[in-house]
């Protein structure tokens, strides 16, 4: 199994832990149950993608062929449903940028300018970035749950900070804790900007990168 990177920053020792998914709501126990409520998250996301961040529970029970009850069964609330719909783009955009080495046996800063490529296309690619990155944010809810991902991975990007640190890879003056929490929230940040103001995701990254690597004290050519 390959190891897993922490954050944005390099391979860490150990799967992350993972955000509690609605709220801590308990997980359906069978395959129907699991099948029934992947599909009204899937009802949500095209519902959300489709009314540029708006959601309706009753349309989203129409978009999926079921009630109303259910969706309240298995989220409890609007803002539960919603919560699931951050929560699923969150874990797949750890799973496929964050959380795998895109250049085994590569230097620090090749592997982490190849990541920084990877989490600019995933955004771009995926039409929930732009409304996930720009509103969701300001219902109290979401927040919350999209908290919990952003502090998971400050973490797992400071643990690999002071790996890095400690093989003489990055500079003995960077803070971990801080540079971190300036990488993961300034590509957040930065995403999200570049998202609304359409500019192209070659630039995106290469503009991440520079200030990932700076940050960070690795050569921003890669080598």
């Amino acid at each position: 199994m390959p190891s897993r990177p922490a954050g944005v920053n390099a391979s860490a020792s150990s799967s992350p832990p993972r955000a509690p998914r609605d709220g801590g709501r308990p997980q359906p126990k069978t395959a129907r149950g699991r099948a029934s409520r992947d599909k009204l998250i899937t009802a949500a996301r095209d519902e959300l993608i489709q009314r540029s961040g708006n959601l309706e529970v009753e349309s989203v029970a129409r978009r999926a062929g079921t009630s109303t009850g259910l969706i309240y069964r298995h989220f409890g609330s609007r803002a539960g449903l919603v919560g699931a719909v951050v929560d699923d783009f969150y874990t797949r955009y750890r799973t496929e940028a964050l959380e795998t080495n895109p250049a085994p046996g590569a230097s620090m800063a090749v592997r982490e300018r190849r990541r920084t490529e990877l989490s600019a296309a995933f955004h771009y690619h995926d039409p929930l970035a732009a409304i996930v990155l720009s509103n969701l944010h300001l219902d109290s809810e979401v927040g919350l749950q999209e908290a919990v991902h952003t502090n998971e991975m400050i973490a797992l990007a400071t643990k690999v900070m002071r790996l890095g640190i400690t093989r003489g890879q990055i500079p003995k003056d960077r803070d971990p804790d801080l540079v971190a929490a300036m990488i993961i929230g300034g590509m957040r940040h930065v995403l999200a900007r570049s998202l609304a103001t359409g500019v192209s995701q070659k630039r995106a990254a290469r503009q991440l990168w520079t200030f990932i690597a700076g940050v960070m004290g690795v050569d921003s050519d890669g080598k």
